[in-house]
């Protein structure tokens, strides 16, 4: 019974979450800074890129991408296949895996995407945290793929904060979100354990710095 009950969750998640996303994501005033939607979800100067955000942002970050050429790294863990659900239905890409669970082949998969000329997106906190400490599987799918890594936090006015790991942040409705964008940051092919350590500090300190200065400008 408990196992209908689940499955009967995945199809309503599946049916329902993107349009209740959409409506949701609709009511907000969302401010990039600087503007990323020209160079980050279309073709622009960078080429592709590493889009990296904290789990706890993930919503309004789908909502953003939505129908463009971005493949997400998705936990295997069952929590994840409501997010995978959610994700499909606002016509991104999904690649099942973690950089712990699955690793080898969801490296391997974002390499392959990459190589293909799609834009690749993971939350270096999760599928389990700690929260807001990046995962060193991020920083080996840069040096893996060449691709440059861009840091994006994001701060709400007012949301609805969830009782998980995460925290996991939902604006309330016609409340203020600012997306901050930081600059891309490029892993050597030839970086060795400690350089690869060096920018994984980097890029936490970096997404920490974003999310900090995004709060402060919505007046979170």
């Amino acid at each position: 019974m408990k196992e209908l009950f689940r499955k009967i969750a995945m199809v309503t998640t599946g049916m329902f979450g993107p349009v209740v996303l959409r409506l949701l994501c609709w009511t907000l005033r969302i401010e990039e800074r600087p503007p990323i939607s020209p160079r980050l979800f279309q073709e622009h100067a960078l080429g592709k890129v590493i889009i990296t955000f904290w789990h706890s942002g993930m919503l309004v970050m789908a909502y953003k991408g939505m129908g463009q050429d971005i493949k997400v790294l998705i936990s295997e863990h069952v929590n994840g296949e409501y997010i995978t659900r959610v994700v499909t239905g606002l016509g991104l890409g999904v690649i099942r895996g973690s950089t712990t669970r699955g690793a080898s082949r969801a490296t391997a998969n974002m390499v392959k995407e990459a190589r293909k000329g799609s834009f690749l997106a993971i939350t270096p906190d999760g599928p389990r945290g700690p929260k807001e400490v990046v995962q060193p599987g991020v920083i080996f799918m840069a040096k893996k793929t060449g691709l440059p890594i861009l840091p994006v936090s994001s701060g709400f006015s007012n949301c609805w904060r969830m009782r998980s790991w995460d925290g996991f942040r939902i604006p309330r409705p016609f409340s203020k979100v600012i997306i901050a964008v930081g600059e891309p940051i490029t892993v050597p092919p030839d970086a060795g354990e400690e350089e690869m350590e060096r920018y994984r500090q980097v890029l936490e300190d970096t997404l920490n710095a974003l999310a900090a200065d995004a709060e402060a400008a919505a007046g979170g």
